[in-house]
């Protein structure tokens, strides 16, 4: 059954182009001067005969209010510290919160902290203007310790572990959504 319809197919299109009424070519070229649209300008005068490029033509909506990459990407780097910062705060436990545990004769605060002055971006271009952006930033696990609860959190404290985070982000052409 499919072989027959493929055949029909097939002989349709053909047929039509036999009989002509696909093919617009000779009402095309009736109508065209006699040089033909699609060859290249050439520049009278030169040595060389070469084909002349044209500049390409910007419609005045891709012109009128687009942003340039620079720009774009240094939205991208706001909205990454940005969030990097907001993380920071929403994280829970933080330097404000820290979950306490007794550990032998003494206190362990531990929180976690993300590192705000590390946050890189990167752009890469998508589709009909629209960017994807990454957004890379570490949380980094702490750990206090100290005689009491409150000296814990005023001791010295050191970085137990780290975790990368990489961050997917949109431009939709106008802003970066997040």
């Amino acid at each position: 059954m499919r072989k027959i319809l493929a055949c029909v197919f097939a002989l349709a299109l053909t047929g039509c182009a036999w009989l002509g009424f696909g093919d617009d070519s000779e009402t095309v070229a009736a109508n065209e001067p006699e040089t033909m649209a699609s060859e290249p300008a050439v520049e009278v005068g030169s040595e060389t005969s070469e084909p002349v490029a044209e500049a390409p033509k910007k419609s005045a909506r891709t012109t009128r209010g687009a942003k340039s990459e620079a720009q774009i990407k240094a939205e991208l780097d706001a909205m990454g510290k940005r969030l990097a910062a907001q993380s920071g705060r929403t994280l829970l436990p933080n330097r404000s919160k820290p979950d306490y545990k007794q550990v032998g004769g003494e206190w362990v605060a531990s929180f976690i902290d993300v590192d705000t002055s590390h946050v890189t971006t990167e752009m890469r271009p998508g589709a009909n203007g629209q960017y994807v952006g990454f957004i890379r930033y570490q949380e980094r696990f702490m750990e206090c310790r100290g005689k009491t609860k409150q000296g814990a959190l005023n001791g010295s404290c050191t970085q137990v572990k780290t975790r990368n985070l990489n961050e997917l982000i949109r431009y939709d052409g106008k802003a970066w959504q997040d």
